[in-house]
């Protein structure tokens, strides 16, 4: 071939291709940087936990370049992604059964909620055709468990639910919840026949706990005053009550790379990291949950 003509035809393939080259550089560009564009808005329960869990998941998108800020914290964060209100929302798990088109059909004969069956719920949402996507879960649950004193357990012979169905008779199952017709019910079915249960203010939990005579109190797992004041867990009686890993809801401004960097954030939530988040923003000593989130890279370790 003619060397001028190679030469030409080769300017001519150059000056087709340079445009093409820049508009597949400008699509990239733009489709990266959509999220990036946007403020994203998280929304946040009342629980200084999930104040907290917030505050971390702020941090970890402005670290990737995202532009996010914090919503007054409300008590449906859930509501506010469907609604549009917010693009990131915290919470339990259980409180995003509204978004299940058969929620009896999730919660199933028993009334509770498993870790199986907010799996199902999750599966479900993603599946639906709203505009919103369920995160990953967190290994850490919230949910509650039975609680004695050592002494108490001793006392009474306390050290399986089998053993605490057997005292009941003896025994005043405390809690804060006001609907205890599951949690009555769950227990005739492991054989504690009428069951005393009496209810309390969420605040006065721990109180009631310190002071227990003759009885046990449903406390949340993630409550440091478990380990710190070396009370009892009773083994499986997780069972009674709801699940309650936490849960991360996601709108259309919420692009795949910040996806992934929520769910890493979440995946490190695990039960220890719960307790010593809960031990740093609850009384007593209780620090501010933007301060709190300063420390989750120590307190994953």
């Amino acid at each position: 071939m003619n060397l001028r003509k190679s030469s030409r035809l080769g300017v001519l393939c150059l000056a087709l291709l340079l445009p093409l080259a820049a508009c597949t550089a400008n699509e990239q560009t733009s489709t990266n940087e959509s999220s990036k564009n946007v403020t994203l808005k998280i929304a946040r329960g009342d629980r200084p936990v999930e104040q907290a869990l917030a505050e971390v998941y702020k941090n970890a998108l402005e670290a990737k370049g995202y532009t996010a800020q914090i919503n007054k914290s409300g008590d449906d964060p859930f509501k506010q992604v469907q609604d549009g209100q917010a693009d990131v929302a915290i919470d339990q798990a259980t409180t995003a059964l509204f978004l299940s088109k058969d929620s009896a059909g999730v919660t199933g004969d028993d009334g509770v909620l498993s870790v199986d069956d907010l799996k199902k719920l999750r599966s479900e949402i993603n599946d639906s055709d709203q505009e919103i996507t369920a995160l990953d879960m967190s290994p850490a649950d919230a949910g509650k468990e039975l609680v004695m004193s050592e002494a108490e357990a001793d006392t009474h012979e306390v050290d399986s639910l089998s053993s605490l169905a057997k005292a009941c008779s003896k025994l005043t199952v405390i809690t804060d919840a006001s609907d205890t017709s599951n949690l009555a019910a769950a227990l005739e079915t492991e054989g504690c026949q009428a069951p005393k249960i009496s209810v309390v203010d969420s605040s006065d939990i721990d109180t009631q706990l310190r002071a227990s005579v003759d009885r046990a109190v449903a406390v949340s797992a993630g409550n440091a005053i478990i380990s710190d004041e070396g009370f009892k867990s009773i083994s499986d009686s997780a069972k009674l009550f709801n699940a309650e890993p936490y849960l991360l809801l996601a709108g259309a401004n919420v692009d795949d790379k910040a996806q992934d960097e929520l769910n890493k954030v979440t995946g490190e939530l695990s039960q220890q990291t719960l307790v010593d988040l809960n031990r740093m923003v609850n009384e007593p000593g209780a620090m501010a949950p933007k301060e709190a989130a300063t420390r989750w890279e120590w307190i994953i370790e």
